[in-house]
């Protein structure tokens, strides 16, 4: 590969350092990293305003930049590390804005004692199929985690993946039907 065995310095241009990421050039990614951390934690941290999750939202761009180089095709690096940390920033703002709505419709309810306890026993039922989840064959449990429990689309899980929709799509299926099976089997000894 181009500049593949070029130690890679701040004279060199994305482009350059995105071939050597490619040929899995760790120093290379370290000079994109100190050359765009900075720039990307300022916009987040500007958006977000707390510091931890804007330092985690940046940590998560470099992540799949290293994590892809080899099945991502990029032909400008420094829009393409904006477009994966400004989708993390609206999804973060999306999923808090989600929670922040369910807090508020719960805070609505003036809880009586059946309430309470409704809540209590979807607590539980949640905890229970977070468990079962976890005993789910990998990619499955993946999948029906992001979906179910981080109100991810079938498409942006597959994304998350790697994996065509389809295929994301059956593993959603398949966890499904097994805690189907378990829950059933539990709710039959239970009751």
């Amino acid at each position: 590969m181009k500049n593949a065995h070029i130690h890679p310095d701040s004279t060199c241009t994305d482009n350059d350092l995105w071939y050597m990421i490619k040929a899995d050039s760790v120093d290379a990614f370290n000079e994109v990293y100190s050359r765009y951390w900075d720039l990307l934690f300022h916009v987040t941290m500007k958006r977000l305003q707390v510091r931890e999750i804007a330092e985690e939202i940046v940590q998560d761009t470099f992540i799949i930049l290293w994590e892809k180089r080899h099945t991502i095709e990029i032909t400008a690096l420094k829009p393409y590390l904006f477009a994966i940390t400004r989708y993390a920033v609206f999804h973060y703002l999306a999923s808090k804005q989600t929670i922040a709505s369910r807090m508020k419709a719960l805070s609505d309810i003036t809880p009586n004692d059946a309430d309470i306890e409704s809540l209590v026993n979807d607590r539980l039922l949640l905890q229970l199929i977070e468990t079962i989840a976890n005993e789910l064959p990998e990619k499955s449990r993946q999948v029906f985690y992001y979906n179910k429990l981080l109100d991810y689309s079938i498409p942006q899980a597959a994304e998350t993946f790697n994996i065509s929709t389809k295929t994301a799509e059956g593993h959603l299926t398949k966890a499904l039907k097994i805690l189907r099976l378990k829950l059933s089997a539990l709710h039959s000894t239970l009751f």
